[in-house]
């Protein structure tokens, strides 16, 4: 799959254009996540409760979220370019969930981590362990902190193989469900 699906009789400057379309739409979703971030309490709760709801609700937002991308890659007019800022957002609202767990963990117990997290700093930590670097800076200490850890690990395998495979898969469907209806060469001719 490649951005080759852009049709080659478009200028250079729509090509400019539908980029920078593009790289607006994730610089929206962005901030859309990091607006979903800051509904993370200031204060920690005074019950489990309010932290497991949260983190359930995060994970429903996360799956329409998702259902919204592949909507989008399947709808959009070049599938690979729209499946690239899919796969983006995605991985940024994954990491946002994680994010908020630590977070929330991070208030209700300050010595889960070997500092205690700010919405960036428990981002970051998500990244990390995505990332599989592990820096050492932030270490989770507490068994609760360890075991949100080893479920991100855990998921974080599944979820790269699964994310990469779903929306690529979508787009290049899409792709050729349009070559074969013939729906490409009225797109271009449309252009």
């Amino acid at each position: 799959m490649s951005l080759t699906s852009i049709p080659v009789h478009i200028t250079a400057f729509k090509k400019v254009a539908i980029f920078a379309y593009a790289v607006i739409r994730v610089v929206i979703g962005l901030i859309c996540v990091a607006i979903i971030m800051s509904f993370a309490p200031d204060q920690p709760s005074k019950t489990a409760i309010y932290s497991i709801v949260m983190v359930i609700v995060l994970i429903a937002v996360y799956g329409m979220y998702f259902w919204y991308q592949l909507r989008g890659v399947k709808r959009a007019r070049f599938p690979a370019l729209r499946a690239i800022e899919a796969l983006i957002l995605i991985a940024a609202m994954f990491l946002a969930v994680f994010s908020i767990a630590y977070l929330l963990l991070s208030r209700s117990n300050p010595e889960s981590f070997t500092e205690p997290l700010t919405g960036f700093s428990s981002y970051y930590f998500s990244l990390t362990v995505l990332a599989t670097v592990g820096f050492g800076d932030i270490t989770p200490v507490t068994t609760s902190a360890r075991t949100i850890t080893m479920v991100q690990m855990a998921l974080d395998l599944v979820f790269v193989a699964i994310l990469l495979r779903v929306v690529m898969g979508t787009a290049k469907r899409v792709t050729e469900s349009r070559k074969s209806s013939g729906r490409v060469d009225q797109d271009q001719r449309a252009s």
